[in-house]
């Protein structure tokens, strides 16, 4: 008899395959980043806001809706042409002169600004899932070079008995036997460490924390020498959240403007019709349904209001002002943080692979033949086993810190600083 899977079952595998898809066996940093653009809530709700603020624009420059006005005489009024019934009336109000122009320009500001904003989130995604990216890549990396060391140990081990065989102390024995239960519980705990590392990158792509991921197999790696002063110069420019305050300041410019104009009086013109019925006794139908138009202005005739209301707008535009000095002077901070960690990033890549990890190696290999001789102690070889590992980690951790560097630079600058980078290889 077929043993039959439950549904619930067939539908969590079909759950879960869904999610593996994008990516197969392989895990790229760029399918990564588009899938992240796709289906990012966060960076979907910024566009829908920005799309949002550019049909405002149209609203805030047209005139409002006219005004249609329905009046119905319960006791009626009588003329001699016969009773007044009902009054019906049409009225649209034209605002004074330049305040349309200023709700469509502070409309227009708060559109390019949530434009912006829509950037810098686009940047922020990128950010985020570059880091989770370098940071999964990093664990991959930890694990199998903590398994290679492993398995150098339990040669080193063997080597040790054969020689504790032929009469040799058995401390190398114990001693390797102790490195190995740390390298054990070493990989113990990075192994553990995958799934949280994982459900970070799903929660920037989007996908459910437990949704399975492959390992990242590569990692782009540039070597780039971005020139400081041009980007510190081009900062306000090039950087979406810079302009999105710069947007900040023409509102507040704007509003200013409009609570100026503001004091001019608006205009409506009407027209109004009243229904009369028959006359008592006749009489000629000249006028009997009289046709009105009608003009009326409003008076913005409380002056503290007035005032108070120009004082309100030219407050928010000096804070929105400050803001953005605040937030340049630390954008620009962060910049130069950025670049020095990007050098220090490449300094060790270069230190590591072309000097120390090297040495290293050829340090272990001389220590393994006079361990074999019977010239040094075993302790000189874990230590040049433990050299190794550290570098080699140390080496994957700035790879890492890179990729992570390169992508907090876009953030900051609004340059990208990601595309043609060429992968790192081991």
């Amino acid at each position: 008899m077929k043993k039959r899977w439950p549904i619930a079952a067939l539908f969590t595998v079909a759950w879960f395959s869904s999610y593996a898809d994008p990516f197969g066996t392989n895990l790229t940093l760029r399918a990564a980043l588009d899938q992240g653009a796709e289906n990012n809530p966060r960076l979907q709700a910024a566009f829908h806001r920005w799309k949002g603020a550019e049909e405002s624009i149209s609203v805030q420059q047209a005139l409002p809706d006219p005004t249609f006005t329905y009046g119905y005489y319960f006791e009626s009024v009588e003329t001699r042409v016969g009773p007044q019934n009902h009054q019906l009336r049409l009225a649209q109000t034209f605002p004074g002169l330049g305040k349309r122009a200023a709700r469509k320009a502070i409309a227009s500001a708060m559109a390019a600004g949530y434009e912006e904003n829509y950037k810098q989130e686009k940047l922020d995604l990128a950010f985020r899932i570059s880091r989770a990216y370098a940071e999964l890549y990093y664990l991959k990396r930890s694990i199998d070079i903590t398994q290679e060391r492993i398995r150098l140990i339990r040669d080193l081990e063997r080597v040790a008995r054969a020689r504790h065989s032929a009469g040799a102390l058995m401390a190398p024995i114990l001693q390797a036997q102790v490195e190995l239960g740390r390298l054990e519980d070493r990989l113990s705990s990075l192994k553990d460490l995958r799934r949280p590392q994982v459900a970070r990158l799903n929660a920037a792509l989007n996908r459910p924390a437990d949704a399975p991921l492959p390992w990242p197999l590569e990692l782009p790696y540039a070597r780039i020498a971005p020139d400081e002063a041009a980007l510190l110069k081009d900062l306000e420019r090039t950087s979406p959240d810079l302009s999105a305050l710069v947007w900040n300041v023409e509102q507040g410019l704007q509003r200013v403007t409009l609570a100026q104009r503001e004091r001019r009086p608006d205009l409506t013109l009407g027209v109004q019709y009243i229904q009369t019925g028959e006359a008592a006794m006749p009489v000629s139908n000249s006028g009997k349904d009289p046709i009105l138009g009608t003009i009326g202005i409003n008076v913005p005739l409380w002056i503290g209001k007035n005032r108070a209301r120009i004082a309100s707008a030219d407050f928010e535009r000096t804070a929105a002002q400050l803001t953005l000095e605040d937030r340049k002077q630390m954008l620009e901070a962060d910049l130069k943080q950025a670049l020095f960690n990007l050098r220090d990033a490449d300094r060790k890549i270069d230190l590591y692979q072309k000097s120390l990890i090297p040495k290293a190696q050829q340090s272990l290999e001389v220590n393994r033949k006079g361990y074999e001789a019977g010239q040094l102690e075993f302790i000189n070889l874990i230590e040049a086993e433990r050299m190794l590992l550290e570098f080699q980690l140390a080496y994957e951790r700035a790879l890492a810190d890179h990729l992570i560097h390169r992508a907090e630079l876009g953030k900051l600058t609004g340059i990208d600083f990601l595309e043609g980078a060429s992968h790192a290889t081991h």
